[in-house]
């Protein structure tokens, strides 16, 4: 079909990808990764041999379409250029098209400000199966990007064919972004492969182009792992590098024996978050192994919850913000045992380097899945002019919150390593 082997023009890092393009159960194939790695080039090599492999059609787009012509119509010219098949392809720019000729199944381009023009995209003899979203970071949500999708997820295929969505981007600089929180995490869905490349993975990269990531490299570190090598550095300081996902055994569980636990309360906007933690004092680290992370959840329900796990008879530290709640599970609900965290000047602070000073968090993503993304996510307060302030963002992070009551009597310990302490937790 083509003069030119897809494997003589896709690199050894992206094989995974055509791959997965090729996959069954994969819908979504997320490409991030810095400048130069060569993303975007690999994935239209890829849309093209699937436009002229299978009858069907495929969808270009960005969040604006004045973009669209010079970068993924473009590549994708450039693509078929590669793989010498230009005489197979027709091109036009008004509207924006590229038709695969012995078949007649085509690609066109559309803008994500005029969703409607998306979702109203229908063709009597093939399907749009494939879609590419281009700088994918460009969308300010994650319903913006699943509406389109859903939209073109309309109806079953035949057997030898498959829906298709190809997502790059460069990862944003803050780890709250959506974009980081869906993709750069190990919490993915099965449907989706997701692949990260930088320039040291592009073989055809200039020689130029190498040099000045290298002096970037030397002036500013930081700029050069966001630009280049695609990291979401945050406010540029990392917290909790001390973190540790791993399974955690019912074996190990059996085993634990100076247990902690806490709960910070929430109801509507914000979870009641409880956590149970198993605190290591040789190896200076903590292990979180349950919690209970919910919505509208009831005083009464909490209790019985408790009881039901059988941890209504350990001490439970909670926020003393919430004396009343306390009370009611004290005296109404037999919780006997909880109390509240006294605090102090700088408390919040001294509690998260604290955590940070320990020589290791290990945490079961599978038994305690909303610790663990609130761990991996959270990131540093900044100030107008994005330097990081010594406390992190007070967003997603009430099981952070629950582990600091958890530790607080720990914390006041004269043995504690953290010296800036000042005042009560």
């Amino acid at each position: 079909m083509t003069s030119v082997k897809l494997s003589s023009l896709i690199p050894p890092k992206f094989h995974s990808v055509w791959r997965a393009a090729k996959q069954k159960n994969i819908l979504n194939v997320v490409c991030s990764g810095g400048r130069g790695s060569g993303k975007s080039s690999n994935v239209a090599h890829i849309i093209t041999q699937l436009l002229m492999r299978h009858p069907v059609n495929a969808v270009g787009i960005r969040k604006i379409d004045n973009t669209l012509e010079q970068s993924i119509y473009e590549q994708m010219k450039w693509a078929i250029s590669e793989q010498q098949v230009t005489h197979l392809f027709k091109f036009n720019k008004s509207p924006l098209r590229i038709t695969y000729l012995p078949r007649g199944n085509y690609m066109v381009f559309r803008g994500a400000q005029y969703p409607e023009r998306i979702k109203s995209l229908k063709d009597s003899r093939f399907p749009f199966a494939i879609a590419w979203v281009e700088e994918l970071a460009e969308f300010r949500t994650e319903d913006e990007v699943t509406t389109i999708t859903n939209s073109l997820l309309r109806g079953e295929l035949g057997e030898e064919l498959q829906y298709k969505f190809f997502f790059t981007y460069n990862p944003p600089k803050r780890k709250q972004s959506w974009v980081n929180k869906k993709y750069g995490t190990q919490f993915v869905s099965g449907n989706t492969f997701v692949h990260h490349s930088t320039y040291l993975d592009n073989p055809f990269i200039s020689k130029e182009f190498i040099k000045e990531a290298e002096e970037t490299k030397k002036k500013n570190e930081m700029k050069y792992r966001w630009e280049y090598l695609g990291e979401a550095i945050g406010s540029g300081i990392t917290p909790f590098n001390n973190l540790q996902f791993r399974e955690i055994t019912d074996e190990e569980v059996a085993n634990f024996d100076n247990i902690r636990n806490a709960n910070d309360f929430g109801y509507a906007t914000d979870p009641n978050a409880f956590v149970r933690i198993h605190y290591d004092k040789k190896k200076n680290g903590i292990y979180i192994f349950d919690e209970l992370y919910k919505h509208q959840l009831s005083n009464r329900k909490l209790a019985e919850w408790l009881k039901e796990k059988g941890y209504d008879n350990d001490v439970i530290f909670a926020d003393s913000a919430e004396p009343k709640s306390i009370a009611e599970l004290k005296n109404d609900f037999g919780i006997s045992k909880i109390k509240g965290v006294k605090k102090g000047p700088d408390s919040v602070e001294f509690g998260e380097r604290w955590l940070d000073d320990l020589d290791f968090i290990c945490i079961d993503p599978k038994r305690t899945p909303k610790t663990a993304f609130e761990f991996e996510n959270i990131d540093y307060q900044t100030d107008r002019d994005g330097n990081p302030k010594p406390r992190l963002i007070d967003k997603d992070n009430h099981s952070i919150d629950a582990v600091r009551y958890a530790m607080s009597e720990d914390m006041r310990s004269n043995k504690t390593k953290v010296k800036t302490f000042r005042g009560s937790f």
